[in-house]
């Protein structure tokens, strides 16, 4: 059996998938097993790469066909290195009082005066495990690797990151070696790690109710309407006349490029549905548990948390809401865009709208991009044009796709952007 090192970059596609799967990184192991090779070590890593897998098959085509398949799905990026394994000597007497040991990977590349020290004396490397050693740390295995970037990987432990500054700024200064030392956490702490929610995502239960929709009237010119007077100017609405007598429920959709967004929107809609909407905001943009006023958007907004990538459980709640006759705003592009042209939608809000058998309103806005752009926190004036289109049937259309691809077309239309056909993922 060889031995191969992966080097792994998540793409966002497969960041996503982990936070809904976090079990898929052990389907992963299982199905390179089947594909005839092993995992023998494997951990998360804190810097360029994601992940570090050891690897051991049978052959080069082995891995090679390891490799091509799972970078085919377009969730990965990986460099694989044929890899010797190297003998270590680090005395362990100088670690035995130290309990807790935490996982450094450490990439190496010599120099010229490096690779003449080791060509004169081979077992140079035991030298520098000693040196590691009196350090306070463990080499656990060195790697000799073929590739350009790197000519050792090596696994050490060591007992707090100053040490491993300290074993990569003292060695790196002998002038033979180039060293980046970065932090490594097991899979089974890293799934785990995967699986605890930094936002709330809940709804909060009372924010239908009668006294928070009476409050939330009250408040509203002072919360939101009084800033778009404010911000948009001039600002003007088109196609009003076509929502005319719709109370809802119904399926509001707009393009995205600015958090001034929502407020726009819910200002240019006419009173009867804006009174019944609710707004699909991103948990963790809006309800990080660090932040303490979450109830404040949930109150004036009207907004609930939805999780990006949270799969067909994260539209219990809208499908609930869309049941008890409230309509629901939802951006399909999932995010800002960055330069204001229309990104390609996402599908939930076509599953929604044909399992809610509700009509989708949509509603094109302009200007935004340049009131509050991406990276920006604080609105500047300007004009702001909105859009609103008239209700959207998907009645007799078979597929999602096909739904997805009639709403993206209607709102090209109703922005004046070239119709085109392009496949939502």
């Amino acid at each position: 059996m060889g031995t191969y090192i992966m080097l792994s970059r998540l793409t966002d596609e497969g960041r996503r998938t982990l936070k809904e799967r976090p079990e898929r990184l052990q389907e992963v192991n299982g199905e390179i097993e089947r594909m005839g090779a092993r995992v023998t070590r494997q951990f998360a890593l804190l810097g360029e790469y994601d992940f570090i897998n050891v690897i051991e098959a049978p052959d080069n085509q082995t891995i090679t066909n390891i490799s091509v398949d799972l970078s085919s799905r377009g969730t990965v990026q990986l460099k694989t290195l044929a890899a010797i394994p190297a003998e270590t000597t680090s005395p362990r007497h100088l670690l035995d009082a130290v309990r807790h040991l935490s996982m450094f990977v450490v990439f190496t590349k010599m120099t010229g005066d490096g690779r003449k020290s080791l060509r004169a004396e081979p077992d140079r490397l035991s030298a520098v495990d000693a040196e590691i050693g009196k350090l306070g740390a463990r080499v656990v295995q060195h790697y000799r690797v073929l590739g350009d970037d790197h000519d050792f990987i090596t696994f050490a432990e060591a007992p707090d990151n100053e040490t491993a500054a300290r074993i990569s700024t003292e060695i790196s200064s002998l002038g033979t070696v180039r060293l980046e030392v970065h932090p490594a956490i097991s899979l089974a702490r890293f799934s785990a790690l995967l699986q605890i929610k930094s936002y709330r995502t809940e709804p909060h239960a009372w924010q239908t109710q009668l006294w928070a929709r009476a409050a939330r009237k009250i408040g509203r010119h002072w919360v939101m309407t009084r800033h778009v007077q404010e911000i948009a100017k001039p600002f003007s609405i088109t196609g009003a006349s076509a929502l005319e007598g719709v109370r809802g429920p119904a399926l509001i959709i707009a393009n995205h490029t600015s958090h001034f967004d929502t407020p726009v929107v819910l200002t240019a809609l006419p009173e009867q549905l804006r009174e019944r909407t609710a707004v699909a905001a991103a948990a963790d943009r809006f309800y990080r548990t660090s932040k303490k006023r979450t109830w404040w958007w949930s109150l004036f907004w009207n907004t609930f948390p939805i999780a990006r990538g949270g799969g067909k459980k994260a539209l219990d709640y809208p499908m609930e809401l869309l049941e008890k006759g409230w309509s629901i705003l939802i951006y399909p592009e999932g995010g800002r865009a960055k330069t204001g042209r229309l990104k390609r939608f996402h599908h939930g809000p076509t599953i929604m709208a044909m399992q809610g058998k509700v009509p989708i309103i949509p509603v094109f806005l302009e200007g935004l991009e340049a009131i509050m752009p991406r990276g920006t926190t604080t609105p500047k004036p300007g004009p702001v044009n909105v859009r609103l289109g008239a209700p959207i049937s998907l009645e007799g259309i078979e597929s999602v796709p096909e739904g997805t691809a009639k709403l993206e077309a209607a709102m090209r239309e109703l922005g004046g952007l070239n119709v085109q056909s392009a496949a939502a993922y």
